[in-house]
């Protein structure tokens, strides 16, 4: 049996937003047509699939001679999107198509704003054992990585230092001050790797997570882990790639900088050059973001539709395409959002940082105390990644609700729960 989130067949027609019955679901009312014991009303014609899309079923007028009962409530039909049946609250479960309208965290529709923001947070309620519990253990790991890489390349350079102020060490000076710049450069690329490493692993699992919180299932900590450890080639692939691209703009930039300035150095009459090569950041700062929107959702294309590096940046740009200015508008709501609650989370965690390096060491600039300090703040930004990856997640399937019909999908893998 094939996954519900693999890729739809390329050669399928477009269908876009339609909401469809399950196999054997009762074929759904009509809309707005002729009344019982009424002709045709001249002259108005319903538009077509009203009664299919909103889900209202029109009311029953009385025939001719009868008579109509006063004081019996009028039936107008269930709600948009529900059947007849009301349940606890009034509303039914379930749509008029016969599958449930809201299986998991978000309702089987496009979903707007205000549905991926709740979305995001229910993920987070529904499974906080397995959303933070991979996101503590990683990110400890990934912190103390960075806190051993500030230490020992801290501690270098304060060798440097103390050989400097000891006549007899001076000679060796400049051969600890090369060992030191090589140490910091090494401890760099081990954080970058660590970083970079687990953030990529972190957000497969927080997607296969939330995917399926979607249709009401709750992976615990060795499911999740199952789902994604086989697509970590792809998964840290399309992440590589998509560092790649996104850095491309910023390279040449810099090295348009640098070209502009050598330049102007040889004919000072070239100074407009390095204006304009300074200037052009702002395309530059356009064309990254551009590359980072289309390539978004290429982890959880390479994770959930199971597929490779390369096909999941094409498959990611495909999704985007027609969308791309909503697409962003999101992204750019969602990192406000993460920017007030990082504000609040980072000085709670800025004050514990604060307080522990006080005890420890009574330098806070010292080596020590710089990796206690990098220590929280990575350990502070980690814990935002859940928000973001759960509200990336329900974003990726909003795209393809709407363009794929992923909506009836959905609803029959919700129905096997």
């Amino acid at each position: 049996m094939s996954s519900p989130w693999a890729s739809p067949d390329p050669s399928a027609p477009y269908q876009g937003w339609t909401p469809q019955p399950e196999p054997g679901a009762p074929t759904p009312q009509q809309g707005y047509g002729a009344q019982p014991g009424y002709g045709a009303q001249p002259g108005y014609t319903p538009p077509q699939g009203y009664g299919a899309q909103q889900g209202f079923a029109a009311p029953q007028a009385p025939a001719y001679g009868a008579q109509s009962t006063y004081g019996a409530q009028p039936t107008y039909g269930a709600q948009p999107g529900y059947n007849a049946q009301p349940g606890a609250s009034g509303y039914s479960t379930t749509n008029r198509w016969g599958w449930q309208s809201k299986p998991g965290i978000i309702p089987l529709r496009p979903l707007t704003i205000g549905d991926l923001f709740s979305g995001a947070f229910e993920a987070i309620r529904s499974n906080p054992k397995v959303l933070f519990g991979f996101t503590i253990v990683i990110m400890l790991f990934v912190s103390l990585i960075a806190s051993v890489s500030i230490l020992v390349s801290g501690l270098g350079y304060e060798s440097v230092i103390n050989a400097e102020n000891d006549p007899q060490a001076l000679q060796q000076t400049t051969e600890n001050f090369a060992n030191a710049l090589l140490l910091q450069m090494i401890s760099n690329l081990v954080q970058w790797l660590s970083t970079f490493a687990g953030t990529s692993i972190l957000t497969g699992l927080l997607a296969a997570t939330v995917s399926q919180l979607t249709v009401g299932r709750k992976l615990t900590l060795s499911e999740a882990w199952a789902m994604t450890r086989k697509r970590l080639g792809s998964l840290i692939g399309s992440f590589a790639l998509t560092a790649l691209i996104t850095a491309v703009p910023i390279v040449l930039w810099i090295v348009a900088i640098f070209a502009s300035l050598a330049v102007a150095d040889g004919n000072r009459d070239m100074w407009w050059l390095s204006a304009l090569a300074f200037f052009a950041i702002i395309p530059i700062f356009i064309l990254m973001y551009f590359f980072q929107i289309k390539l978004l959702f290429a982890p959880m294309c390479a994770v959930l539709e199971e597929i490779g590096p390369v096909a999941s940046l094409k498959r990611s740009w495909s999704l985007v395409k027609g969308e791309f200015w909503p697409t962003l508008g999101r992204f750019l709501l969602m990192n406000l959002v993460i920017g007030f609650i990082g504000g609040f989370l980072g000085f709670v965690i800025g004050l514990i940082g604060g307080l522990v390096t006080v005890v420890v060491t009574s330098n806070p600039t010292s080596p020590i105390g710089l990796a206690i300090s990098m220590f929280f703040v990575m350990l502070g930004s980690g814990l935002l990644l859940p928000f973001s990856a759960a509200f990336e997640t329900l974003m990726y399937t909003d795209l393809r609700i709407r363009k794929e019909n992923f909506a009836a999908v959905l609803a029959q893998a919700g129905a096997q729960q």
